[in-house]
């Protein structure tokens, strides 16, 4: 049991005490003074809320004072309670939920259901984006696939040998396109061009295909030795001459040996080739061929030897017409003609040189080296034997060479194609790193969806069955008179509810609680949550309840079933509460509350009235002042004198009008509230009321200046005390209590 709360905190601006030894505690205070600080302190006493850190309680747990024995519990039913466990789905209206722990279940699953929602939008979009971005690259990759279809256009079809290079590759565009796209591209210069292979395909797949010969290499032989001597001597006459001193003199025998033919050929008289004298023909013949003997004449038949023999080789040497005729060999034609030709105008150049020697054997000479031309043109011939024996090697491996001739092809076009191809390749890398990206993203987006899934399907498990408690307040609202609604389960498989109306069709369900209908129904959970049936709960703790305005918001016809409610259920012997506390601003809910059980307490004195009355109650008042909230005691006498006040402020025309106003409503609300009947209801529609436009003034003003409508307070004319009073009078008049007013409109008159 608590014996003392000590508070220090919001409008507690100097240490206020409530000390009590009652298991009934009361408490009446205005709003504003500070009743919700008390109930939600006790409410938070374990969870070392900051706002409270110099507040504290005192029990009657002997080991330690300030906190709660481990056999005891705090129910407090407060507004902060009532919105935790008062929980309506945000996105289902009129769809609640009852008690705390499923409230903040269902706040969670609600809001990871929220969570998931978004999470599976984000994931829709993020997929359209994929799929966006994928039709995107799609359409550049079909620009791509038709560009490299053309190969098959340019080369297959009709005679086209490269035909078979497209077994399987025909009839796809896709096909043909990853086929190319596979080709690795070639990191050196390429053999063949695709000419080239074509001319390889026709010769090779031509039927009467054969080898061919080898092209032989040219041969010159070269000089003796002798011959090279002969050469380069000095061909002259004999020396015993008549003419021999003559011949030295001259250096010059080649030209009387010329002299000599001359000489032969003339007829008497002849002359002298040299000086044109008369000469005896036959003595100068005599004395010209005595200067050359017969070794003169051997050597000059040995020139023309080498003369002939260098002929003969020349003419040999024959231009080889496999270069211009055998298509495999087209391309070396023109630099072997070249050849052919240097090599020829060298060896004739030879010739007309020893032919020159022939003509002055005195004249020294050295045949101009031909081997430079020779060698450049069998260096020809290699090369072609080269393709040649290359070719002949092909033919006798027709189907290796064919797939080599394909790879080439391949190659070539690879080459051909490789802007578009490396252009594609930049494209797909960077659309793959996209595609990759968005799967992260979206798989995250995933891995959160799951999260919140799981924990929809943990919190869910965390949701009590309540029916038993819904099936209680459905019992206690008939008892209380209310038949105007009912709960019933809104889904089998969920703790949720829904308020079915009266007057609307099972199928009908309500909108939206009234604050009056949500307070009713958390009040009644409240109540069995105390009795411990929220299945969520099986603690058999010593319980101290604390009740924090249960009326607010409801009207009138129910303050006094609450009341006894709370009383039947909490003030009496059950030992299952401990202590109560009962916070109100309402007087006359106040009064009906601190009723003595006692039925003849009001024939006793008051002081015996307050001797009997404390053996049940204790009673508080919390008033605030410019020094803050304060607690304390109340004498059961003292009930009246609150009301008697109001109409002591209502009787002084000079108070304040708001606070006149606020007063007239406090007066009609305890009076007709306390007389327990429906008096008031059809007052302010009755026609004396309504035809009054002052009296529908008094009504709108008094709603509005007191907690009813505090909007557009100002925007009437200046408050009329008269015309008020008037109204405020006709009510009572109107309902059957004119003695009621007259008696206590004299209160504070002249005291």
């Amino acid at each position: 049991m608590i014996k003392k709360v000590n508070l220090k905190c919001a409008s507690y601006k100097e240490l206020a005490t409530l000390e009590t030894d009652k298991k009934i505690n009361l408490i009446y205070g205005l709003n504003g003074s500070g009743k919700s600080t008390f109930s939600e302190y006790l409410r938070k006493i374990e969870c070392d809320d900051e706002k409270f850190a110099n507040c504290s309680i005192e029990t009657d747990n002997a080991e330690n004072k300030s906190e709660l024995s481990l056999d005891q519990t705090i129910l407090v039913y407060n507004q902060k309670w009532v919105k935790e466990a008062f929980y309506e789905n945000p996105t289902l209206k009129g769809i609640f939920s009852l008690s705390k722990g499923n409230a903040d279940a269902k706040k969670k699953i609600d809001l990871a259901n929220q969570e998931k929602e978004k999470l599976e939008k984000l994931k829709t979009e993020k997929e359209k984006d994929k799929e966006k971005s994928r039709l995107s690259f799609e359409n550049k990759k079909l620009k791509v696939v038709d560009s490299i279809w053309k190969i098959k256009t340019d080369y297959t079809g009709g005679e086209r040998s490269t035909d078979q290079f497209f077994k399987g590759l025909k009839s796809d565009k896709e096909t043909l396109f990853n086929y190319v796209l596979g080709i690795s591209k070639s990191t050196t210069p390429l053999l063949k061009t695709i000419n080239a292979i074509k001319e390889e395909l026709h010769v090779l797949l031509d039927k009467n295909a054969k080898k061919i010969e080898n092209i032989s290499n040219v041969q010159i032989n070269n000089l003796t030795e002798d011959e090279i001597i002969l050469l380069q001597k000095e061909i002259t006459g004999s020396k015993n001459s008549t003419f021999s001193t003559l011949l030295d003199k001259l250096q010059n025998s080649d030209w009387v040996n010329s002299g000599l033919e001359y000489v032969e050929s003339q007829t008497e008289p002849a002359q002298c080739p040299f000086c044109q004298q008369k000469i005896d023909k036959q003595h100068l013949l005599d004395e010209l061929k005595s200067c050359f003997d017969k070794s003169y004449e051997q050597d000059k038949l040995k020139l023309q030897h080498i003369y002939d023999n260098y002929e003969r080789l020349i003419d040999s040497i024959s231009i080889d017409t496999s270069f211009e005729q055998n298509n495999l060999l087209k391309d070396l034609s023109s630099k072997y003609e070249s050849a052919f030709e240097k090599l020829k105008s060298s060896l004739n150049r030879n010739l007309d040189i020893i032919k020159e020697k022939i003509s002055t054997p005195s004249k020294q000479i050295t045949l101009n080296p031909v081997i430079t031309e020779l060698t450049l043109l069998n260096e020809i011939i290699k090369l072609a034997n080269d393709k040649i024996n290359d070719f002949n090697t092909k033919i006798d491996q027709k189907d290796l060479t064919l797939k080599e001739l394909k790879k080439v092809f391949w190659e070539n076009i690879r080459l051909q194609y490789d802007v578009i191809i490396t252009n594609y390749q930049a494209e797909k890398s960077l659309f793959d790193k996209e595609q990759k990206d968005f799967d992260f993203e979206i798989s995250r987006i995933k891995m959160e969806i799951d999260k919140q899934v799981n924990i929809i399907t943990e919190q869910s498990k965390m949701v009590s069955n309540i029916d038993e408690a819904v099936i209680s307040i459905n019992n206690r609202l008939i008892e209380l008179g209310i038949d105007s609604f009912k709960i019933e389960k809104y889904n089998k498989d969920k703790a949720e509810y829904k308020l079915i109306r009266s007057e609307e069709s099972e199928d009908n369900i309500f909108e939206s609680l009234s604050e009056g209908e949500k307070m009713i129904i958390s009040f009644l959970y409240f109540i069995e949550e105390c009795r411990g049936k929220d299945d969520s709960k099986t603690d058999d703790k010593k319980k101290i309840v604390v009740i924090d305005d249960p009326i607010s918001s409801l009207s009138h016809i129910y303050v006094f079933n609450i009341g006894t409610l709370i009383k039947s259920e909490f003030f009496g012997s059950s030992k299952i509460y401990e202590q109560i506390f009962v916070l109100t601003h309402n007087l006359y809910f106040f009064y009906e509350l601190a009723k003595s059980p006692y039925r003849d307490i009001k024939r006793l004195k008051d002081e015996e009235q307050e001797k009997e009355h404390k053996k049940e109650f204790n009673l508080f008042r919390i008033i605030k002042s410019t020094r803050g909230s304060s607690i304390t005691t109340m004498k059961y006498s003292e009930i009246q004198n609150d009301y008697q006040l109001y109409w002591s402020v209502v009787n002084d025309k000079n108070s304040k009008p708001a606070l006149i106003a606020n007063c007239m409503r406090n007066i009609i609300d305890y009076f007709f509230g306390f007389i327990e009947n429906n008096a008031l209801s059809g007052v302010f529609q009755k026609k004396e009321f309504k035809d009054n436009i002052n009296y529908q003034a008094f009504y709108r003003y008094i709603n509005r200046e007191s907690h009813s409508d505090n909007v557009n307070i100002y925007d009437m004319k200046e408050f009329d005390y008269d015309s008020f009073q008037e109204a405020f009078r006709e009510v009572f008049i109107l309902a059957g209590y004119e003695e009621h007013y007259t008696k206590m409109s004299k209160i504070g008159i002249n005291d």
